[in-house]
């Protein structure tokens, strides 16, 4: 699940093959943008995993990659935490499950998100492997060219390959799925398992599952 928080209405896409919807309500709405990230200029992207019962209500959350600020990340968690989320099913009953929601912090005079990927790029050349995820996540939202794809896959592997737990789970999920890149359960299942040994929610998750031949 994908949303920005421009002006616009929100827009919700399918992240990682789920497929997810919530209910908006007096309580969940789209996050406001903290007073000082506005003055400060701070955009990104934020994945956060919550985790919802099996009646579409929230536990908790975890980023799994930041913004690059905290602000910014407590205001995705607080607000998206309390909205109704259409719970998983298995065997066609609603089940507990971490669901990903990617978010977009956007400032409305920034539409390419110039600044944050500058940002991204500069805490990445720091030696910050997450923000070398967060700067492909970036790239591959709103991609000028095939080059830019391309780019941001190596980014995506480069960032997996330094130890960024969601890069790993990610690409596992691509050789899972076949997403731009060749099926390999074999290969999926290394990266999953690199993720999941550092924590990662979705890899242990993941791999709970098992695959099916």
């Amino acid at each position: 699940m994908t949303f920005s928080a421009s002006k616009c209405l929100l827009a919700a896409a399918a992240l990682a093959g789920a497929a997810l919807s919530f209910t908006a309500s007096a309580e969940c709405s789209k996050p406001r943008y903290p007073q000082e990230s506005l003055r400060q200029r701070e955009e990104g992207v934020a994945i956060v995993a919550f985790l919802v019962h099996a009646d579409g209500t929230v536990e908790r959350s975890v980023v799994l990659v930041s913004t690059g600020f905290p602000a910014l990340d407590r205001r995705t968690q607080e607000a998206l935490g309390k909205c109704l989320f259409k719970p998983a099913t298995e065997n066609g009953k609603p089940v507990e499950v971490w669901q990903p929601v990617q978010y977009f912090w956007k400032l409305d005079d920034d539409v390419d998100m110039v600044r944050a990927k500058h940002v991204a790029a500069e805490a990445a050349r720091e030696g910050d492997v997450n923000a070398l995820y967060r700067l492909s996540i970036l790239l591959n939202a709103a991609p000028k060219s095939d080059a830019d794809r391309e780019k941001a896959f190596v980014l995506l592997r480069s960032a997996a390959e330094r130890g960024a737990a969601a890069a790993q789970y990610e690409l596992g999920r691509r050789y899972e799925k076949g997403d731009k890149i060749e099926a390999n359960l074999e290969e999926a299942m290394r990266w999953y398992e690199k993720a999941a040994a550092q924590g990662d929610v979705l890899a242990i998750q993941r791999l709970r599952m098992g695959f099916v031949p």
